[in-house]
C-alpha cells in the first residue's frame, strides 16, 4: 500500500471503480455471472453513494461497506435499521484491516444517520463479532423434503409476469397483511421483483389475487396471503426446483403448511445485529408496552450483552404475549 488508507462515502464519479472491485469479490471470485449493482439497486444507486462507505489507497477504492437505511414497523412505531451489504477487501490485501476500517467507518455513519440498529448477513460471523455484532432474532426456514402433488388446493397458481397483474398490487397486498417489518413503497416492490435474479408467482382464487411468493435462486425469500393459498404456491416453487421458504419466527402459517406439506421447520438466527442508539432504540419500545424501560430490563444500566439477548431474542423462543423479544422480521429481500 502507499500512502496510507483513507475511509469515507464513495464519490459519484467513484462508482464504476467501486462496481468492478464489487464484481471481483462477489461475481468474479465466485465464478458465477452478473453484476452486483444490478442485484442490490437499492443499495447501489446515486442517490445512496454517502452511505457506500470506501476505503482508499489513494486514489484506488481496496475496501467497501455498504448501508442501506430501512424503516421496521414495529406496532405504533417505526424503527430504522441498517442493512449491511456489500463488505469486503481488495484480494490482495485482505488480512491488513481494509475491512475493519470499512466496518467501523459504517457504525460512526449509521450513528450520524440517527439508526437504532444495523442489521447484516454473513458466514464469517467471527470478524463482525470482534467488532461487537451479534446473532440474534429469529425467523423460520421451511425445507421442503420433496415435490407435493398439488392436489385440488382451490388456488390457480401462475408466474407474475404471465398474469395481468403487476407487483404494485402484490405491494398492496404485502401491506394490507400490516406485519411487523420493513416498511416498503410501491416503486421499492417493483424494483425488487424486477432484479435479474428474481422471478415471482401470484396465487389467484376465484380470479382474485390471494398471494403471491418471490424466489431467488432455490429460496422462496418473500411469500404472502394466508396459508392456503401459500401452500399451493410452495407446492408450484418445489416443482420447479425451490426447496425453502423463509417466513418469521412463530408465524401461524406455518404449523398450517406444516400439516398439509412434506416440510420441515428450522427455527434460525435473524442475523447479526448491532445497537446503534439505544436511548433512541429503548425509547420507542417502553410507550407501547405501558412500562419503563427498567421494568422491561433494557435500562441505561444494562450491559449491550444484555440488551441485545433482551430487545432482540434468539430464535429458540415461544410464541409469548410479552413485548419483548421484538416480534419484527426483516427479509433478505429487502436487503437490497
Amino acid at each position: 500500500m502507499g500512502g496510507g488508507l483513507a475511509v469515507g462515502p464513495c464519490r459519484p464519479k467513484e462508482l464504476p471503480q467501486l462496481r468492478k472491485l464489487l464484481n471481483e469479490v462477489f461475481i468474479t471470485e465466485r465464478n458465477t455471472e452478473g453484476d452486483l449493482f444490478n442485484f442490490a439497486p437499492l443499495l447501489y444507486n446515486d442517490a445512496n453513494v454517502e452511505n457506500l462507505r470506501v476505503v482508499r489507497d489513494g486514489r484506488t477504492i481496496v475496501g467497501h461497506a455498504g448501508i442501506c437505511v430501512r424503516p421496521i414497523r414495529w406496532r405504533g412505531q417505526v424503527f430504522q435499521a441498517g442493512l449491511i451489504g456489500g463488505v469486503c477487501a481488495r484480494k490482495d490485501l485482505r488480512g491488513t484491516g481494509i475491512g475493519t476500517l470499512a466496518m467501523e467507518d459504517v457504525a460512526q455513519r449509521m450513528t450520524e444517520l440517527g439508526l437504532d440498529f444495523g442489521v447484516l448477513w454473513t458466514g464469517s460471523q467471527g470478524f463482525y463479532q470482534r467488532l461487537g455484532w451479534r446473532t440474534a432474532g429469529g425467523l423460520c426456514m421451511m425445507r421442503i423434503l420433496e415435490a407435493a402433488e398439488g392436489g385440488a388446493s382451490g388456488f390457480e397458481v401462475m408466474p407474475l409476469n404471465e398474469s395481468p397483474f403487476r407487483p404494485e398490487d402484490c405491494h398492496r397486498l404485502h401491506e394490507a397483511a400490516g406485519r411487523n417489518e420493513v416498511i416498503r413503497t410501491a416503486q421499492e416492490t417493483r424494483v425488487q421483483m424486477g432484479i435479474p435474479t428474481r422471478s415471482a408467482w401470484i396465487g389467484l382464487s376465484g380470479g382474485h389475487l390471494a398471494g403471491y411468493a418471490v424466489r431467488a435462486g432455490e429460496t422462496l425469500q418473500e411469500i404472502e396471503g394466508d396459508a392456503g393459498v401459500c401452500a399451493a404456491l410452495i407446492v408450484r416453487a418445489a416443482s420447479e426446483g425451490v426447496r425453502r421458504c423463509v417466513f418469521p419466527l412463530n408465524d401461524p402459517r406455518v404449523a398450517a403448511i406444516e400439516g398439509a406439506l412434506p416440510v420441515c421447520v428450522e427455527r434460525r438466527s435473524m442475523g447479526m445485529l448491532l445497537i446503534v442508539n439505544r436511548a433512541s432504540l429503548t425509547a420507542k419500545i417502553a410507550p407501547e408496552t405501558c412500562a419503563t424501560a427498567a421494568d422491561l430490563g433494557i435500562g441505561p444500566l444494562s450491559s449491550a450483552e444484555v440488551l441485545m439477548a433482551r430487545i432482540f431474542g434468539q430464535p429458540e423462543r415461544e410464541p409469548s404475549e410479552e413485548p419483548l423479544p421484538l416480534d419484527i422480521h426483516i427479509s433478505y429481500l429487502d436487503h437490497v
